[in-house]
């Protein structure tokens, strides 16, 4: 079969990013992260104990800034661990990695690249990569490739979250049945008076800082370039729903396999976001949130903490 000059073009494209992309995450791989882990009480803790912690809860909830090598190294580790703990001979790893970066309606063509129907370059093609993909969670996926794990398409379609920020929520009753599958189901909770205070209070630190780079992170955990227009409380609710889902729709399905879900900060840490849907949706699941803070994240929000009895470790990165 003849390729079009075009589809050629693009994939040659595609496989430049990702050889790029190959190589940065071999560079990084040779840096030895550095890490302080706190328990709950406040206590220093070791990587070990965290991993004994993590492999007693249904779900582990792992909040990063999108751009820190080390959380990176840590959410390998600490997925090997569990995997290699979790792993009877000759069955699937009773481990499936959830990720934010992957929306739902990607979950038919993870699927086809985790049983090698497709090729990684056609996974890369069409699964909408993020810009760090290649170095930050080509590897995570890779394994659980390897091992025999699933790996769950967990988001929202962003297109959907704008739907909301520029129609309000009403607008997503008008989407196709196949469309409504991809999200949460309707009508989802909306954000707790908690998460909107934290909401208002990261929107007012933007606005102080108005002219300058912001120096915290904005509700998905990376650095923005810019100051936000505004954070609508409703789309918000619409990723935080979405993701709860399906993780509880894993557990559904295989009730002794732990989740471990890698997202933004913001969705989880303090108990607020996908944990407090996860505990409409899947309120017997035993949940452990980690939250791994970048080395510099300027002066840190107010602490923000739901009601919910969940144990939460921080792990400051350096």
């Amino acid at each position: 079969m003849t390729l079009h000059p075009m589809h050629a073009i693009f994939l040659s494209l595609v496989a430049l990013l990702f050889t790029s992309g190959c190589k940065t995450l071999d560079t990084q791989a040779m840096e030895p992260p550095r890490y302080t882990i706190i328990g709950p009480d406040g206590s220093e803790v070791s990587q070990e104990a965290l991993f004994e912690e993590a492999l007693r809860a249904d779900v582990v909830l792992v909040g990063e800034t999108h751009d820190n090598p080390s959380a990176h190294h840590l959410e390998y580790a600490l997925l090997k661990g569990l995997i290699e703990r979790r792993t009877t001979k000759g069955k699937p790893p009773l481990v499936a990695l959830s990720l934010e970066m992957l929306a739902r309606d990607l979950q038919p063509v993870t699927d086809e690249y985790l049983t090698g129907l497709i090729t990684e370059l056609h996974f890369m093609a069409a699964s909408r990569p993020w810009g760090n993909y290649s170095r930050s969670y080509r590897k995570m996926i890779n394994l659980a490739k390897e091992k025999g794990a699933p790996v769950i398409a967990a988001n929202a379609p962003r297109r959907y979250v704008n739907l909301v920020a520029r129609e309000g929520k009403e607008a997503l009753t008008r989407l196709s049945p196949e469309a409504l599958g991809w999200i949460a189901p309707l009508p989802y909770k909306e954000a707790s008076p908690v998460y909107r205070a934290k909401l208002k209070a990261l929107e007012e630190r933007f606005k102080e800082k108005n002219s300058e780079k912001p120096e915290n992170p904005s509700p998905h955990g990376e650095i923005p370039a810019k100051k936000p227009s505004g954070i609508n409380p409703d789309s918000q609710a619409l990723w935080d729903a979405t993701m709860a889902w399906s993780i509880a729709e894993a557990r559904q399905k295989s009730p002794e396999t732990l989740v471990m879900h890698i997202t933004g900060a913001f969705h989880c840490e303090g108990g607020l976001g996908i944990p407090e849907h996860l505990a409409l949706y899947a309120p017997s699941a035993s949940v452990l949130i980690i939250t791994i803070r970048p080395p510099q994240m300027g002066e840190p929000l107010p602490p923000f903490q739901s009601n919910l009895p969940v144990r939460e470790y921080t792990v400051q990165t350096k």
